[in-house]
């Protein structure tokens, strides 16, 4: 087994840093040889602008926020008593979320992770607009 500046650059298509926090650092992403980034790691990135480098090399980055929200997703469900069926139909989301984040980052140039951003700044500004949240 090696170690992860061997797995960083080796031929590989997708980096999924998985509890790793801060694994992508000025010193592994100019070396990074992923074309994706999508990992379950909680902050990822070991600080903002990391983001900035990822996208000028190319490298397509999913959020972690992102890529652990199936998870969140789930966990919210059993407060309720969890219910497959409804999990499922909420987690079946990401997918256009996803989508969404990535349009929003080409229309308006910028890394996807400031584009989830600022989509969740949205969100979280149209519910405050509400009187009552309904679930």
């Amino acid at each position: 087994m090696g170690d992860v500046t061997t797995l960083i650059t080796s031929d590989i298509d997708v980096y999924a840093p998985c509890a790793l926090g801060g694994a992508l650092d000025d010193d592994t992403v100019p070396v990074l040889r992923a074309k994706i980034v999508a990992g379950g790691a909680n902050n990822q990135l070991a600080h903002p602008g990391i983001e900035k480098l990822l996208d000028e090399r190319g490298v397509l980055s999913a959020p972690d926020y992102v890529v652990n929200s199936g998870g969140v997703i789930q966990v919210a469900d059993e407060i309720d008593g969890f219910n497959f069926e409804r999990a499922k139909q909420r987690a079946s989301k990401i997918y256009d979320t996803t989508k969404q984040i990535l349009a929003l980052a080409q229309a308006e140039g910028v890394p996807p992770a400031v584009a989830a951003d600022r989509l969740a700044e949205r969100r979280m500004a149209d519910i405050g607009r509400l009187r009552v949240i309904r679930v």
